[in-house]
C-alpha cells in the first residue's frame, strides 16, 4: 500500500513454499505496475487494440527521463501505490515540470497517461470461474472515482467484458482472482485501465465460498 510494505512477508512465504491463492509468484510480480501494465500491452497485441482496448501509458524509471509527449491534461501515478493514493491530474507541460521536481526528491518511478473524462468506471470480476461486472458512478464528485463515495451497481457481463477477464486470468501462470478495471468515457468508448490480482469490494466469506466452489 502507499503506507505498508510486506515484501519481507511474501518472501517468507515464497522460501517456505506455501501454497496461495493466487499464485505467489503472482503476487510477486504484481507488486509493481508497470510489470503489470507489459502484460497488458502484451495482450492487446495479440487480442487486438479493438477488441482489448489498453489506454496508452509512458513510463519514467527516473525523474531526469519525465520528458512526457502525451496529450494533456494527462494522469501521472507514482510508484507502486493504488487505490487512488500517489495520483495527480496535471494540467500542461508547466504543471509537469513542477512535479518533475517534487518526484526529484521521492526516488520513485513514474508512469503517465492521457486523462480521460469518464461517464463511469467498469469492474470486471474473476474469482474462479465465477464472472461478474459492475459499473461505478462517483457521487463525491472527485475525479479520482475510486475514492470518496460512489454507487456501484451489477450490469450484464458481455462477451467483450467476458474476454477481458479470461485473458487477465492468464497473467503470470494463471489467476484465480483478478479484476479488470476499465473506464467507460462520456463519448462512448472504453479502455482498459489496469489489472489487479485482488478485490476489496467482495466480501471476505463469499470470496472463500466462492473460490472453494471453484476448486
Amino acid at each position: 500500500t502507499a503506507e505498508q510494505d510486506y515484501k519481507h512477508k511474501l518472501f517468507a512465504f515464497m522460501y517456505a513454499g506455501i501454497p496461495c491463492v493466487n499464485s505467489l509468484d503472482s503476487i510477486y510480480h504484481f507488486l509493481e505496475r508497470p510489470i503489470v501494465h507489459a502484460e497488458l500491452t502484451k495482450a492487446a497485441k495479440v487480442q487486438g487494440e479493438s477488441a482489448f482496448p489498453v489506454i496508452p501509458q509512458s513510463f519514467f524509471p527516473y525523474y531526469r527521463n519525465m520528458m512526457y509527449g502525451g496529450q494533456f491534461p494527462c494522469v501521472a501515478k507514482v510508484g507502486h501505490a493504488h487505490a487512488g493514493y500517489g495520483k495527480m491530474r496535471i494540467a500542461n507541460h508547466k504543471d509537469m515540470e513542477d512535479f518533475r521536481s517534487v518526484i526529484a526528491v521521492t526516488g520513485k518511478y513514474v508512469t503517465a497517461e492521457p486523462y480521460l473524462e469518464g461517464e463511469y468506471d467498469l469492474r470486471v470480476q474473476k474469482i474462479g470461474t465465477h464472472l461478474r461486472c459492475f459499473k461505478r458512478f462517483s457521487i463525491s464528485g472527485s475525479w479520482k472515482t475510486n475514492m470518496g463515495s460512489s454507487h456501484v451497481e451489477e450490469i450484464e457481463l458481455t462477451e467483450q467484458y467476458r474476454m477481458w477477464a479470461e485473458v487477465a486470468g492468464k497473467f503470470f501462470g494463471g489467476l484465480d482472482i483478478c479484476t479488470v478495471d476499465a473506464i467507460h468515457t462520456k463519448d462512448g468508448k472504453e479502455y482498459i485501465l489496469e489489472v489487479l490480482d485482488i478485490d476489496t469490494d467482495v466480501d471476505s466469506w463469499v470470496l472463500i465460498n466462492l473460490i472453494v466452489e471453484s476448486i
